[in-house]
């Protein structure tokens, strides 16, 4: 029998394709300001009875203010999120956007998984 000693990961990721229908470039920190029900989903989804208080909106922005991450005007463009990345937007939204959605900027779907 092998054993592996060391780190062994679960880890995953997924990306979707961000379409932001605005004639402006916006930000990760504009989608989650403007999709502020992600959150919630995570935790009534995810939050085991108990929502974690540290799964908040504001720690959210902070988590997407650090991603620096820009979504150019009219374009549908490929987004790579998950667990891995030790960040909240990165485990957050691995699993909170592969149901898709719609807000009055943003488009998004899922597009693939990676293991």
């Amino acid at each position: 029998m092998k054993i592996r000693n060391g780190f062994v990961s679960n880890s995953s990721s997924s990306s979707f394709i961000i379409t932001n229908k605005t004639g402006v470039d916006k930000t990760l920190v504009d989608f989650v300001k403007e999709n502020p029900q992600l959150i919630d989903e995570y935790n009534s989804e995810y939050g085991w009875g108990e929502p974690d208080p540290n799964y908040n909106q504001e720690n959210l922005l902070i988590s997407a203010r650090e991603e620096n991450l820009t979504i150019p005007a009219i374009s549908a463009n490929e987004y790579i999120f998950g667990d891995e990345q030790g960040t909240m937007v990165g485990r957050i939204f691995d699993y909170i956007l592969r149901a898709g959605g719609e807000s009055e900027s943003f488009k998004w779907k899922f597009y693939k998984y990676y293991r």
